[in-house]
């Protein structure tokens, strides 16, 4: 499986558990035949061998070719459903994309190119790179990995009295989320070579087959991988005076490779550049923790190390010692105690404000639209509870839509809910009618239905992190009335958080945003009065009520 050498930057203390059913999931897209734009040849045969090789390494692929804009939203839903709070999520897409004021947008293959430019309309019949990002980002994924092989020339180009749509060439820069690594076969305004010549008879293009291979070197850290990447790929294409340098956009928190399922840890995954690496991220992670437990615990996990990191840390702590006097220090020493829950707890409701009252009139719309079309949103109440929210997942896979999941709420998504067809969900809702039964045979009474779990009340925790840190905490759930609940959390750190919960079978999702301005998605996998959990904060820990 995949090895990290540090843990993302906002590790801290939440619901927590171990990594060990962390999973790898990939999407891998190959396009090759276009309907009404440039047909590409080497698209498909890029995807299968990509395909191929992760999922030699225990990957779970979801592979896709030739795919039309129905069925591409159907692969990105189906991919998004399966990742979980920390695992890893990989992104392949070979085939047309086109960069329109800053964006970079991803082609299926029934696009067709509209008269007198029409970017609107290219935007709406297509996949934005960034709304593809923040919907992997919002499932808690430990790390994303995206490789695009689509900076080819643009398939919209000027022609004839037509005017051109999008950038001339390539794809461009882009602003990736915390925890994402981007790689582009090609740089900015770049466009990447299929072939050297005609008589080029390698089925991958440039980048890919030159990348295949560094997937299989376990010895090979990430961005090691993708240096020496982007110069083989540049000397290659100027073997036929062409300019293609791969660009890469790195915003992943500490070290990757691409390690065999049932191979372990490379034999060589800390040389002193990664050990560097990994002071440095453990150093960020101590100063955004902001405590005096998280600095001392660097200090004395590296204070021989001689990295001038160490010396900062120092530092922060005399800084700490002088401001003592006028703000207590943050860190509690005994276990957060949660505070006393009155008998029948009764949580105030703070005065709505317009704004507010404006987008909960706007979920009541969406809600009704959504049962029009009958997508099953349950009672129009303007909350955006796990039913509506799973309601919105339906529509966007059975309609093919172009919106993310975020869109839920918005202008644009009732907007679009308005102008669909009633019963666009019935395929999906549709139930399987029972077994008709036989003349004569006797019916059994179906079996007693379980009773539905319940986390309503405080769990107390533990959890040990990074940098030497044991953690306790407590966490509070209270019913809404939706089927979701209210979270609230502390620990002993100082840190309080409050957000949301929702439940399937025995297994509670929380949201939570912390006093420290991070936000956390963990999954509690209930059992009686006691829990394990996964979470995005990457801690391990357990519970009890």
């Amino acid at each position: 499986m995949r090895i990290f050498a540090v843990a993302a930057f906002f590790l801290f203390p939440g619901i927590m558990a171990g990594w060990a059913e962390a999973k790898e999931v990939a999407l891998v897209i190959g396009n090759d035949d276009y309907q009404s734009v440039p047909r590409l040849e080497k698209a498909g045969g890029d995807a299968r061998a990509i395909a191929g090789i992760l999922g030699s390494k225990g990957y779970e692929v979801i592979a896709d070719f030739d795919v039309t804009r129905r069925n591409m939203a159907r692969d990105i839903a189906e991919f998004l459903a399966r990742i979980e709070p920390g695992d890893t999520a990989l992104v392949y897409y070979s085939g047309h994309g086109v960069e329109i004021e800053g964006e970079n947008y991803l082609l299926p293959v029934d696009i067709t190119a509209p008269e007198d430019g029409g970017e609107s309309y290219i935007r709406l019949e297509s996949f934005a790179l960034s709304d593809l990002l923040d919907s992997v980002r919002e499932t808690g994924a430990r790390a994303t990995l995206v490789f695009l092989d689509a900076c080819r020339n643009n398939p919209f180009a000027a022609g004839g009295t037509k005017r051109a749509i999008g950038g001339a060439r390539g794809l461009g820069r882009v602003t990736a989320p915390e925890g994402t690594f981007v790689v582009f076969s090609a740089g900015a305004g770049q466009t990447a070579l299929d072939a050297l010549d005609d008589r080029d008879a390698d089925p991958n293009s440039i980048f890919t087959r030159l990348l295949l291979p560094k997937l299989d070197r376990q010895d090979l850290e990430l961005r090691e991988l993708i240096s020496e990447l982007r110069v083989e790929v540049r000397d290659l294409a100027r073997t036929r005076n062409h300019a293609q340098f791969p660009a890469y956009y790195d915003e992943l928190l500490g070290n990757f490779y691409f390690a065999d399922a049932a191979a372990g840890e490379p034999a060589d995954a800390a040389p002193v550049a990664t050990a560097q690496n990994q002071i440095r991220a453990d150093f960020r992670l101590a100063t955004e923790l902001g405590t005096r437990d998280a600095l001392e615990g660097f200090i004395e996990r590296y204070g021989t190390s001689g990295d001038f990191t160490v010396d900062l840390a120092r530092r922060a702590l005399e800084a700490m010692d002088r401001d003592a006097t006028a703000a207590p220090e943050r860190v509690a020493i005994a276990p957060a105690t949660p505070p006393a829950l009155p008998a029948t707890p009764e949580p105030a409701t703070p005065e709505p404000d317009a704004q507010a009252l404006a987008a909960r009139d706007l979920m009541r719309e969406t809600q009704t639209e959504l049962n029009r079309i009958g997508c099953s949103a349950g009672g129009a109440d303007g909350i955006a509870g796990a039913r509506t929210r799973a309601a919105w997942d339906r529509y966007r896979a059975a309609s093919g839509s172009g919106l993310a999941r975020t869109a839920l709420g918005s202008d644009a998504a009732l907007g679009e809910l308005k102008g669909a067809r009633a019963g666009t969900c019935a395929a999906i809702a549709a139930a399987p009618a029972p077994a008709p039964t036989e003349p004569g045979a006797t019916t059994r009474a179906p079996a007693a239905a379980a009773p539905a779990l319940d986390p309503a009340g405080t769990w107390q925790w533990t959890a040990n992190c990074a940098l030497l840190l044991r953690v306790s905490g407590w966490t509070t759930f209270s019913p809404r009335g939706d089927g979701t609940w209210n979270a609230s959390a502390g620990n002993s750190l100082g840190f309080s958080a409050n957000g949301s919960a929702t439940l399937s079978g025995s297994t509670l999702t929380v949201r939570l945003a912390w006093s420290n301005g991070i936000r956390e998605v963990s999954t509690m996998r209930i059992s009686g009065n006691s829990f394990t959990s996964t979470s995005s904060a990457g801690c391990a820990g357990s519970g009890h009520r």
